[in-house]
């Protein structure tokens, strides 16, 4: 029977169920954030110098992860996870005059497999900072590619998964290819710089400078490449985690 087809009650006590399940998930989000927040540590914002107009504004970040058995991001087998940092400069009017971490119109983070940034409906993201590991392939002439799996690869590129020579379950992945690691090790540290350019920095007066590191288990993209459900999609978007959350306003003077 349709719960549209039962009575009142029925229908109260059906949403007094569903409300009760929506106030755990949240809580279980904020236990995510509470468990990434006490896992890192982030300082900054520090200047290079004397913010002043019509000059670039370079800043930078220290990541810590405090963590002292595990790297950041960790907990996958494969190259899927992503945290990133997200960075936002807003102007004397309150407009935001710079970005860095944003994502595309399908959630998809503005690299080199954002459809909308290979469309040029969006600029590459070039100052981006994103821990994700990615898988190498290597080609049978040329450099190296970036892939969303970890399967063998014919001469015309198509993704066709052979048996491998010795387990995989031993390397991780297949043959002749690699995996390059950006993840921070252990009570390691990185340092993230960013440069806005001169032309936007045009006038004296207070500026605000936000940033958050947001993580989340998979990329649109694999889950597009794997024949995810758009609701899926929606559901790993809406439950990115966001951390370190924080807002620095400073003072441009002549």
């Amino acid at each position: 029977m349709c719960i549209r087809d039962r009575n009142v009650d029925d229908r109260f006590d059906a949403w007094e169920i569903v409300d009760a399940n929506l106030k755990k998930l949240e809580y279980k989000k904020d236990l995510r954030r509470q468990v990434l927040e006490n896992g890192s540590k982030l300082d900054g914002p520090f200047f290079s110098g004397t913010p002043t107009p019509n000059r670039p504004l370079n800043f930078r970040y220290c990541l810590t992860n405090t963590n002292p058995g595990h790297n950041m991001p960790s907990g996958s087998l494969g190259a899927q996870p992503q945290i990133w940092m997200n960075v936002v400069l807003s102007g004397p009017a309150g407009n935001r005059i710079w970005e860095s971490g944003y994502v595309d119109s399908n959630g998809d983070l503005a690299d080199n497999h954002s459809l909308d940034v290979l469309a040029r409906r969006i600029p590459l993201d070039k100052q981006l900072m994103n821990l994700q590991t990615k898988f190498l392939t290597t080609n049978v002439k040329g450099t190296d590619t970036e892939n969303y799996l970890p399967v063998s690869f014919n001469v015309d590129q198509l993704p066709f998964i052979r048996p491998a020579q010795q387990p995989v379950s031993v390397i991780n992945h297949p043959p002749f290819i690699r995996m390059e690691g950006h993840s921070i090790p252990p009570l390691g540290s990185r340092t993230i710089k960013y440069s806005v350019p001169a032309h936007l920095i045009k006038q004296p007066g207070s500026y605000r400078l936000s940033v958050r590191l947001r993580s989340r288990a998979e990329p649109i993209y694999f889950m597009r490449f794997c024949e995810a459900t758009p609701e899926m999609e929606r559901s790993m978007n809406e439950w990115i985690a966001d951390f370190h959350t924080s807002t620095v306003a400073f003072e441009v003077c002549k």
